[in-house]
């Protein structure tokens, strides 16, 4: 099972998780390009996440696995996925960047402050201490293990990826029509930054086979922070009941 992180983040977001899941599966945990200690960017050369991700499942060999992805390592795994649909056997997408013009999410603007480029800039810049002290004034709510998380990677983003456009992809119809396995879409309260409405989410619903939709109270765009055990209760009932490949 391979765990795709979301941008600016490290593959040290999903170590709490992974915790509670190694006894069950295989992990992998990978740093998507230019985030973590994964290659820094290339001047001058195009970014495929997708391609990276298809690289690395060639590269080990796999003939099938499960793809969890956090924001953009979400839309890596579903990109991924559409395109080898029979290399996939679970997809868990956690507040994928999916939208529809006509039931788009009601976002505060304050609540994307800290995703800021001009905040992200200068925490990596900073020191630790700074971006621990930066990440429990404005979210107290999570553990010690989440800031540690979330500040350390700042560290070790590639501030290049600001300089790029954003990753381009298909729209969400065109990218699910080749699902043809079990899907989990999980989201949050849009108030605190969750990126799926649940408009948008029910449209998915009729829309994509296999599709199941967990929405989590209290949990915003960082779902694996903010509510950690429900985030992992949601996960494991659902691969427990769609992903037989197990440990042993």
């Amino acid at each position: 099972m391979i765990l795709l992180h979301g941008f600016t983040e490290a593959n040290s977001s999903w170590f709490e998780l992974a915790r509670s899941l190694e006894k069950e599966y295989d992990l992998i945990l990978p740093d998507l390009l230019g985030h973590g200690n994964s290659d820094r960017l290339t001047a001058g050369e195009g970014v495929d996440l997708q391609q990276d991700l298809a690289e690395l499942i060639a590269g080990l060999g796999l003939q099938k696995t499960a793809l969890l992805g956090h924001s953009l390592g979400a839309l890596t795994a579903a990109q991924f996925a559409a395109r080898n649909p029979g290399r996939v056997e679970a997809l868990i997408l956690a507040d994928i960047p999916w939208f529809e013009p006509t039931c788009l999410p009601n976002i505060p603007p304050q609540v994307y402050y800290a995703a800021r480029p001009e905040i992200i800039i200068r925490l990596a810049k900073g020191g630790l201490a700074s971006a621990l002290e930066y990440c429990a004034e404005h979210f107290p709510r999570w553990n010690e293990a989440a800031r540690e998380a979330w500040s350390e990677s700042k560290l070790r983003f590639d501030l290049g990826w600001f300089k790029r456009p954003p990753q381009q992809s298909s729209g969400w119809r065109e990218t699910a029509s080749a699902f043809r396995f079990p899907t989990l879409l999980i989201s949050g309260d849009n108030q605190l930054g969750s990126l799926i409405s649940p408009g948008f989410a029910l449209r998915a619903l009729k829309e994509i086979p296999h599709l199941e939709w967990a929405r989590i109270p209290n949990a915003g765009h960082y779902l694996h922070y903010d509510a950690p055990e429900a985030f992992l209760l949601n996960v494991q009932t659902f691969l427990r009941l769609n992903y037989k490949t197990k440990k042993g």
